[in-house]
């Protein structure tokens, strides 16, 4: 998306008048107003936040009072808060710490200019203050680390880990304890092909566990075809990862030692994101061949909850891919609504729990 997207965001959180305007100027901006308002009106039951850049992925915030937000394109804003009273979102302002993080010696500091987030998870510290980890594809494949304070809408980076050689990062769960955390590999960034044969069901990916001080290794039975989403049980001691090529969920011992356990779903599994109840939140999207020629098709999508016990599936949510919203990618539930992202696209939905089936 191009600049000019900042600029609806601005309007859209609602920038003031310029005091003194002339009633000919009023009654222009409020017209652009209702204009920005009707282009994102509702569809169906779902309705949205606008002026947003590819929100992929997205988590509670303070008990849910924000979400935090990716931005899934290089030069972007790198991170947003969504207010999830006011329905508004406005982009994180960041910075450099100038104390990092000890456990991330040797990473440099990135480009901020650069980022282009991906997969997120936070560590709440209480009072809208936060730890996020961010995959991030801009200027290097890395796990970024910012200390977010919500009610200044300031982020400070505070370290870094680099990706393995040819990793294409796409998820990251920190861990309960020690400091660590996983991180998926989606495919090989040197395979010009790897979303192909990923998509044919070849191994392209596994879920790596990085300790300070020790770095990386693999996580036994997590090879897979497009390892994607993933999180990890409140005991650290199962991680759940979906395997987007083979549209497969699997339930797998960080340690190893256990025989993996998968249960198969109807579309390609995206993120996974834990429910209020203790079950699992699965969505992703139900591809379609590309037509040659003309703009891309939003796909429709859907949500799923999955059971951690039993690996028993239910659908929630069904939607086709409309102009408004399409390739969903993530499901959070905030209260008694469900919010929706999607790394595509100019904004966020969300509808009430009730209208889900």
């Amino acid at each position: 998306m191009k600049p000019i997207a900042l600029f609806a965001l601005a309007v859209v959180v609602g920038a003031p008048l310029i005091p003194h305007a002339s009633a000919g100027a009023q009654s222009a901006s409020t017209s652009l107003d209702a204009a920005r308002r009707s282009a994102c009106a509702p569809a169906g039951d779902l309705h949205f936040v606008c002026g947003l850049i590819n929100v992929e992925d997205f988590l509670p915030v303070d008990g849910g009072r924000w979400l935090v937000g990716s931005s899934y394109q290089a030069g972007s804003v790198g991170l947003y808060l969504i207010d999830t009273a006011e329905r508004t979102a406005r982009p994180v302002a960041l910075s450099i710490a100038r104390v990092r993080d000890a456990r991330y010696q040797g990473c440099p500091a990135p480009d901020l200019s650069k980022l282009s987030t991906h997969g997120l998870d936070v560590v709440p510290a209480g009072a809208g203050i936060a730890t996020v980890y961010a995959v991030n594809h801009g200027g290097r494949e890395s796990v970024e680390i910012f200390r977010l304070e919500a009610a200044r809408d300031a982020a400070q980076w505070t370290g870094c880990v680099l990706m393995p050689p040819g990793a294409n990062g796409n998820a990251v769960a920190a861990l309960p304890s020690g400091g660590g955390f996983v991180v998926t590999k989606f495919m090989d960034t040197r395979d010009k092909q790897g979303f192909q044969h990923l998509m044919a069901g070849a191994v392209t990916g596994v879920v790596y566990h990085w300790t300070p001080g020790r770095g990386f290794s693999e996580v036994p039975g997590t090879r897979l075809p497009g390892d994607n989403g993933v999180v990890v049980s409140r005991d650290g001691k199962w991680v759940f990862v979906n395997a987007y090529g083979s549209d497969e969920i699997y339930r797998v011992a960080l340690s190893g030692g256990a025989q993996p356990t998968s249960v198969k779903v109807a579309f390609h599994p995206d993120n996974l994101r834990w429910a209020p109840d203790g079950t699992l939140f699965d969505t992703g999207q139900f591809i379609e061949p590309r037509r040659s020629g003309g703009p891309p098709r939003p796909d429709a999508w859907a949500t799923v909850r999955l059971d951690p016990r039993t690996m028993a599936v239910t659908t929630l949510v069904k939607e086709p891919g409309t102009a408004e919203f399409g390739d969903a990618t993530s499901a959070v539930q905030i209260g008694d609504t469900l919010w929706f992202c999607t790394f595509r696209g100019s904004r966020v939905a969300y509808r009430a729990v009730s209208s889900a089936p």
